[in-house]
């Protein structure tokens, strides 16, 4: 099958990894795929360096005045479907798709969707949408009731077993330095567990422009002893298998959340707020647990309750990577899509 994946965005997000993970799964089980992004994008870097064809596309005028050169090499490549994971290339993709391609949209937006007149004239031309939540899956459906939408988490990959789990109270959190992400939740709660637990380490590892005002905040609420910040780290799976614990202590966003699905390949139980598609992740009660988001004194109950019981927080992991092997590892999201792009290049059911 031939594929064009378009994704636009000038930064490293969920939805970029998202497309590049799947467009490189693809090319490993023999599919021709293609991978269009925004010029010096991380995502068009990333795809470049796992060996697929990359086409830089410019943003503004200069990519509409490109338009007609695009549109020449879209139709030389034959695709069968182009996959477009934002609404700026899911415009593209329409204008791009040559006869007998089919246009299929990737959601996995923060936002919900709004139906109008602009964006139902959009859906009456895509083939079908690929949501990467529950919550995506419910809004497209009943903006677009006449377009298929079918539901895609996101997969990953983890080339390593899971090792045993420490011995300290180490909690973690891998995440950009950013407001949504709940670092100031999580702080709060540190301050309740500091007293009961002794040696209680929370480890934050990542990036951002607010690194260092958290760094800053530590001393002056005595927690700098117990919370690190340890900037960008070397080695994520190594950084995973030194907590006991993970947390997504997010605010807001995590339409789809890599740092979720690693902790639980890590073989390691999360605590996650319950927003964006995290409830779909993590099996309340089985490989984790879910809060409120912003609530620091359920968060510091979930994790206190993790950390008290060695035993208990080792059979989540256990469970939590069973679950990702069983549904967000990459054979499951590969033959997902596939079934998907299937269905769409040929809707008919087979004749008897």
């Amino acid at each position: 099958m031939n594929i064009i994946h378009l994704e636009d965005e000038p930064w490293d997000s969920g939805i970029a990894h998202y497309a590049v993970t799947l467009a490189v799964e693809q090319s490993r089980r023999g599919h021709a795929v293609s991978f269009w992004g925004r010029e010096g994008s991380p995502a068009l870097e990333q795809a470049a360096k796992a060996g697929l064809p990359a086409r830089g596309v410019a943003s503004g005028l200069q990519g509409w005045l490109g338009l007609p050169a695009l549109r020449r090499e879209a139709a030389a490549l034959k695709p069968s479907v182009l996959n477009a994971h934002t609404g700026s290339s899911h415009v593209l993709a329409l204008l791009l798709a040559p006869k007998g391609a089919v246009v299929i949209r990737t959601r996995g937006d923060a936002r919900l969707v709004k139906a109008n007149p602009l964006t139902r004239f959009i859906a009456s031309r895509t083939a079908a949408f690929i949501a990467a939540n529950s919550a995506l899956k419910a809004s497209l459906a009943a903006a677009f009731p006449k377009t298929p939408v079918r539901l895609v988490p996101q997969g990953i990959e983890c080339g390593e077993d899971a090792a045993p789990m420490p011995g300290m109270p180490f909690v973690g959190l891998l995440g950009r330095l950013d407001a949504v992400k709940g670092h100031g939740v999580l702080l709060d709660a540190a301050q309740i567990l500091k007293p009961l637990f002794p040696g209680l380490r929370i480890l934050c590892a990542g990036e951002g422009r607010l690194l260092d005002r958290l760094r800053w905040q530590l001393k002056p609420q005595a927690l700098d002893t117990t919370v690190y910040f340890l900037g960008r780290v070397a080695d994520k799976w190594a950084f995973l298998s030194g907590c006991r614990v993970g947390v997504v202590a997010s605010t807001g966003s995590e339409a789809v959340s890599r740092a979720a699905l690693e902790w639980m390949a890590s073989a390691r139980p999360l605590v996650a707020a319950r927003v964006g598609g995290l409830p779909d992740l993590v099996e309340d009660g089985v490989t984790g647990l879910l809060v409120p988001p912003g609530d620091a004194k359920a968060l510091a109950d979930a994790l206190g309750s993790r950390l008290a019981d060695p035993k208990r927080a080792e059979a989540l992991g256990r469970a939590a990577r069973a679950r990702w092997e069983e549904r967000f590892s990459l054979g499951p999201f590969y033959h997902a899509t596939q079934t998907i792009y299937e269905k769409a290049i040929d809707p008919l059911p087979p004749r008897r």
